[in-house]
């Protein structure tokens, strides 16, 4: 070795462990390519991690590869490990910068911007200025004290050495720490650095108070809960937010600064689309949009353009397209004079924008059978049955090819996609014949028939089964089960006050045997609450795929422990009927607490 050469490599071992070895010793070098291989590696987002001689060769450690080069083709190295940066004279003089592990990533952080939507004042973006492409873990680390665990995210491996990182769930009026760690693309950490993130305390007017009752966390379905409020009544600003296990808020979105969704009406609330995006209708300003985690408007659809308006549910089908629920006016009773509502549902391709399918629900279900009972009850002159209001789809669900509709006034009802009528849960009287065929006949818990007119009828209830009143969101479960909420609104066709002690709501879980028509109540849950779980309108259940558990939420006018009123959201193990987690949300000057609630991953997964 020359002197300069020498030179070189006393000056290498400063910054890298050197390595001698014998001529004998096994290697598995990359073939002698030099410079363009190193190029390539460059381009592909790997690091270089240090340097060696061996023998006459030098040796170029990437992450992925090692790459021999002749020293004799090596003027000079020089290596940065502040600036992650080596840069190689070669003996041509042409130089060559190699971005280069170092030792630590604080300089990189050039921003930090707190709601940068102006829509989420619980979200923040990070500018990184990395030497090199990778990818990046952030951990939002929980309050000392606090149950829930930290909020870990993976961000897709990018090229760009400039990037910005949306961190979500950070704590309201709280300084938050918050973990970045740079990785390459299979995940190996480079180096990682800590930031404060100071979030101001929550200025929207009537946010809920939460408590806490029970909290079994090793237990519970992982992620956060998604509330989709209303705001203060349904006519206001929808306000969805996260809280965790601890009562806290992890996510909100505000609105009310939005020239678009200002006084959005989101009513069923948001899903979450494949691209990690929210997808949801707003009733009050008749659109359909879609929205990132930031709150941003991404794309929206007007519904006046498609000849309907909107009410109650957007659900993402498993083919890319919308179904969807909604009213199309000018549609009749089949008096052929009194005008309908809440009783078609359509199917819309978001990237061409057109309806792909309608089905009309009066040419499904029987728009004569009414059974006007509740003229006492609170919101029967708007939401009572009419036959204006002769069905009430308040949700829809998709199980193949079968559909799942849940009918305020006509129980829960299955339909092929072609729109053919498959079966039906609802009480039996009233019923025309050509509905009969459709009829489920109740098993009892031993799996004979119930006999009992009044039970079948929907006069009475039996110990072992009972059917839905004024029904909310349906849910098929993986092994074809229909789990639905019960509101209980006129159980048994008895009108019942909020008072009533008799008056109750449960989760209920029922299976089909289509084959035979029959029905078998096979869980339930909310009966033994009675009035403390009690809501007549709204609400939702949820099955937890990951846990097997099941979610009851029934949504406004909950007795509450504090003898007030609200929601609950409650998750409880089918197998064991043990609740592992419930939270009162006490609706403070609102008119319900939420819509829907469900336990979802804060970010998509």
């Amino acid at each position: 070795m020359n002197m300069l050469n020498k030179h070189i490599f006393y000056t290498m071992m400063i910054f890298f462990v050197m390595t001698a070895c014998s001529e004998d010793k096994e290697t598995s070098f990359t073939s002698v390519g030099g410079d363009a291989l190193i190029e390539e590696n460059i381009k592909q987002g790997w690091l270089l991690k240090k340097v060696e001689q061996l023998n006459e060769s030098c040796i170029f450690h990437f992450e992925n590869e090692d790459i021999e080069m002749p020293t004799s083709d090596i003027a000079d190295i020089r290596i940065n490990t502040i600036k992650w940066n080596t840069s190689v004279t070669y003996s041509n003089g042409e130089r060559r910068e190699i971005p280069s592990l170092g030792n630590s990533i604080d300089e990189m952080v050039s921003n930090i911007e707190v709601n940068p939507s102006g829509f989420n004042p619980l979200a923040a973006q990070i500018r990184m200025n990395f030497p090199q492409g990778g990818a990046v873990r952030s951990i939002v680390h929980t309050k000392a004290g606090n149950k829930a665990p930290n909020i870990e995210h993976t961000y897709a491996f990018t090229n760009q050495k400039v990037q910005f990182i949306d961190v979500l769930g950070l704590y309201a009026d709280y300084i938050n720490k918050v973990e970045i760690v740079y990785t390459d693309k299979n995940g190996n950490e480079r180096s990682r650095t800590t930031v404060d993130i100071p979030v101001k305390d929550l200025v929207l007017d009537n946010l809920p108070h939460f408590k806490v009752v029970k909290a079994n966390v090793d237990q519970m379905e992982p992620g956060l809960t998604l509330v989709n409020s209303p705001g203060h009544d349904e006519d206001d600003t929808s306000r969805p937010y996260m809280v965790d296990v601890d009562g806290e808020f992890r996510w909100l979105l505000d609105w009310r600064q939005s020239k678009e969704l200002l006084h959005i009406g989101a009513q069923c609330g948001l899903h979450r689309l494949p691209n990690g995006n929210f997808i949801t209708g707003d009733f009050n300003n008749n659109k359909l949009v879609e929205v990132d985690a930031l709150g941003n408007l991404i794309r929206q659809w007007n519904f006046n353009e498609m000849g309907y308006s909107y009410h109650h549910e957007v659900l993402p089908s498993a083919s890319g397209n919308y179904i969807i629920t909604v009213t199309k006016p000018g549609a009749l009773h089949v008096d052929g004079k009194t005008p309908r509502i809440l009783d078609y549902i359509i199917e819309f391709d978001p990237e061409k924008g057109e309806v792909t399918r309608e089905w009309d629900l009066s040419n499904i279900m029987d728009a004569n059978r009414l059974n006007p009972i509740d003229s006492e009850l609170p919101g029967a002159s708007v939401y009572g049955q009419s036959k204006t209001n002769w069905l009430h789809n308040n949700g829809v669900t998709e199980y193949g090819d079968l559909f799942v509709a849940t009918g305020r006034w006509q129980g829960v009802f299955g339909f092929h996609r072609n729109g053919k009528l498959r079966w039906i849960i609802a009480p039996h009287n009233n019923w025309r014949e050509e509905y009969k065929p459709y009829l489920l006949q109740p098993l009892d818990s031993k799996g004979d028939p119930i006999i009992d007119e009044d039970v079948l009828n929907g006069k009475k209830s039996h110990p072992d089964f009972d059917w839905s009143w004024g029904v909310h969101c349906p849910n098929v479960l993986p092994n074809g089960h229909i789990l639905v909420f019960d509101n209980g609104y006129c159980r048994n066709f008895i009108p019942r006050l909020l008072t009533d002690e008799k008056s109750y709501s449960r989760a209920v879980e029922y299976e089909i045997d289509e084959k035979n028509k029959t029905i078998q109540q096979v869980w339930q849950y909310g009966k033994e609450r009675g009035r403390d779980c009690y809501a007549y309108a709204i609400s939702g259940v949820q099955y937890l795929p990951k846990t097997d558990n099941r979610m009851f939420c029934p949504g406004q006018d909950n007795r509450l422990g504090n003898n007030n009123t609200g929601g609950r959201v409650i998750e409880i193990n089918s197998r064991t009927g043990e609740v592992v987690f419930e939270l009162e949300i006490e609706t403070n000057t609102c008119a319900s607490a939420f819509h829907r609630a469900n336990r979802v991953s804060l970010y998509s997964e």
